[in-house]
């Protein structure tokens, strides 16, 4: 890779940072960093994967790379280990349930707007029977099951390698 490119990578990484700086420093937020959520991942590190590669894609595409990246951070901001939430709560349905619990905590912690929240609330289509409003939303769709694809695979990939 030339200088040029790495400079260019480097300048574009520190853009992402800066589109979600204050949403990172919320103690909510820094909480997801408790929860496992898919194999050796937290939902920190989950929700960070999600929303680089949303804000890197919306940008692409010339969509809304700051609601995508925002709002790609706050998708799973439900808060709970959803490994043992069934067993703790009865509550069976995490996949169908989590986006409005996401949102609920979205909302008391951030100003969200309607793209964000369409972001939130339907990431999980088509379990989300609704369809997504925005184009940011249907990026979302695809790049968090393309993250949660990956990182349950690189726990058995390195047991290979």
């Amino acid at each position: 890779m030339t200088a040029s490119a790495l400079k260019k990578r480097r300048r574009e990484k520190e853009e992402f940072k800066a589109s979600i700086r204050e949403v990172l420093k919320n103690k909510s937020v820094q909480s997801m960093r408790k929860f496992n959520h898919h194999s050796d991942t937290t939902c920190h590190r989950h929700c960070m994967h999600v929303a680089y590669y949303n804000y890197k894609i919306c940008k692409f595409l010339g969509l809304d790379e700051k609601a995508a990246a925002k709002a790609g951070m706050l998708h799973d901001l439900f808060l709970y280990d959803w490994h043992t939430h069934s067993k703790e709560t009865g509550e069976k349905w995490h996949g169908f349930t989590h986006p409005r619990v996401a949102l609920m905590n979205a909302k008391k912690n951030f100003d969200i707007n309607d793209k964000e929240k369409d972001i939130i609330l339907k990431h999980m289509w088509p379990l989300t029977v609704a369809l997504p409003k925005y184009k940011e939303t249907y990026v979302i769709v695809f790049t968090d099951k393309f993250c949660g694809f990956c990182e349950v695979m690189d726990k058995y990939v390195r047991k290979f390698v």
